[in-house]
């Protein structure tokens, strides 16, 4: 026995980091198939990144009818832990449905349900006395059994859903849309209990079989049944259409449709209106069925460019890899050998130090029109810092600011009319010098003229020349 669960820890450990290990990533395609909904989502389920592979309208506000009925089921659910608990019909949970024209399961004042019957009934047959039961039952009113689905929608994260009612009839202020109803679907489909009761098609109480309103589930209806289909709820007013959550699970895929607002047509040309939302919820499941796949798009660790790096000691680019393993939803087509790779926001060049694992940008897998697969893109390597190349860089980057170019010809053309302004007074104070030089030694020989002039006169001789003394002998 020990040995037993030994092995059960062992492999669901394995399992878990198996998934963990990779992540699912899907483009949102146009389905080739004629739909008849105003509102649609179709969401892949096999990791928990639930990728939505076709949608349309999925945030317009839709009245979603009896689809209410899963929040009211979940907010019991929720409230509630003992299933076998029970409660009885109460005078005014039986007349706020009187004059709607809602289903029902005819139940009676004073009829005595355990909370078990009232989901089975509420989620199955659509019974909307079963809901107004339940409502008072957990809240004590059906008032603030409504606030209570408000504030479960709100945690979800439901940004456009409004409840007036726990049955899903018509009210302008109750609404929700298919990406909101994704949230509490995604939230119901982890819940157990609610899945079982969910799927069940057909549900015997106090003598009466109660079959699943989802006819997809239903060999008898042809135009509907769908043998892949499983639960979950329905729903159809005037003013909401018909509407239906289901999934489907076929060769190990598995999908969940949500859709909206369907009408009623002649749909096999026979002269019957059928239900549009079975038939665009079917339409919809073979479509993923025949035509999507998934596809492992990079492995983990798989070049797929680079990116120079500055100052870095051993190397001066490193390579972009893959951060994780990325399987995605593409059509059967696909052939990554014809995909295009788009890199995008890759930076010129990162700075040293580099840590393997770094983030540093993303990438995009284009196939055909449709980016069909996005990853982040991770330093392959470690790389250091060059603290020689940090210097060099830095007196380049240094010398390469405008302000320190405009500072450096400043102070270039400063010291070069400086240079000139001292070169001119240079030259002009040996222009002066020599002027003065010149000057002197035109003064002294005159000065000598005028000595020998002197003596030439004392000596009484006539002639105004005197020669100059003759050279010594030595």
């Amino acid at each position: 026995m020990k040995k037993t669960i030994k092995m059960i820890i062992s492999f669901s450990l394995i399992f878990i980091i198996l998934l963990s290990s990779f992540t699912s990533y899907g483009a949102v395609y146009t389905p080739d198939v004629e739909l008849y909904s105003k509102s649609y989502l179709l969401v892949n389920l096999d990791d928990n990144s639930y990728p939505v592979v076709a949608q349309k309208n999925a945030d317009e506000r839709m009245y979603p009818a009896s689809l209410t009925k899963i929040v009211t089921a979940m907010v019991t659910l929720n409230k509630i832990d003992n299933l076998g608990l029970t409660t009885a019909m109460s005078q005014e949970a039986y007349d706020v449905l009187l004059g709607t024209g809602a289903q029902i399961a005819g139940l009676k004042v004073g009829e005595v349900l355990s909370v078990e019957q009232l989901l089975y009934l509420t989620l199955v047959h659509s019974a909307c006395d079963a809901s107004e039961i339940l409502a008072e039952y957990v809240a004590g009113s059906r008032e603030n059994f409504v606030v209570m689905m408000n504030e479960y929608a709100k945690s979800l994260g439901c940004e456009n859903t409004n409840f007036t009612n726990p049955d899903g009839l018509p009210d302008s202020n109750q609404y929700s849309t298919a990406n909101d109803l994704l949230k509490i679907s995604l939230d119901a489909l982890k819940n157990d209990t609610f899945m079982k009761i969910a799927t069940t098609v057909r549900y015997e109480y106090n003598g009466m079989m109660y079959y699943h309103t989802n006819l997809m589930l239903q060999p008898g209806y042809v135009s509907y049944y769908y043998p892949y289909a499983q639960g979950i709820k329905t729903g159809s007013t005037t003013d909401a259409g018909y509407c239906v959550i289901t999934k489907a699970s076929k060769d190990g895929y598995n999908y969940l449709a949500i859709v909206l607002g369907a009408p009623v047509i002649d749909y096999n040309k026979d002269g019957y209106q059928e239900k549009c939302s079975f038939i665009d919820a079917a339409s919809l499941f073979k479509w993923a069925f025949n035509t999507l796949k998934f596809s492992t798009i990079f492995e983990e660790g798989e070049i797929v460019s680079e990116v120079a790096v500055k100052n870095g000691k051993s190397a001066d680019s490193v390579q972009l890899v893959a951060d994780k393993k990325i399987n995605s939803i593409v059509k059967s087509s696909f052939d990554k050998s014809t995909a295009i790779i788009q890199v995008v926001d890759k930076p010129e060049e990162i700075s040293a130090p580099v840590k393997k694992g770094e983030a540093v940008c993303k990438a995009n897998v284009v196939f055909g029109e449709e980016v069909v697969a996005e990853i982040d893109l991770v330093a392959a390597q470690d790389i250091e810092l060059s603290t020689f190349l940090t210097i060099i860089n830095a007196v380049k980057g240094f010398f390469s600011l405008t302000i320190v170019k405009i500072v450096l010809i400043a102070v270039i053309l400063f010291a070069a009319v400086y240079l000139i302004l001292v070169f001119n007074n240079l030259k002009k104070g040996k222009n002066r010098k020599q002027s003065r030089d010149s000057h002197y030694r035109d003064g002294e020989r005159n000065r000598q003229k005028n000595r020998y002039y002197r003596a030439d006169r004392n000596s009484g001789n006539d002639d105004d020349y005197l020669p100059p003394p003759a050279p010594k002998m030595k």
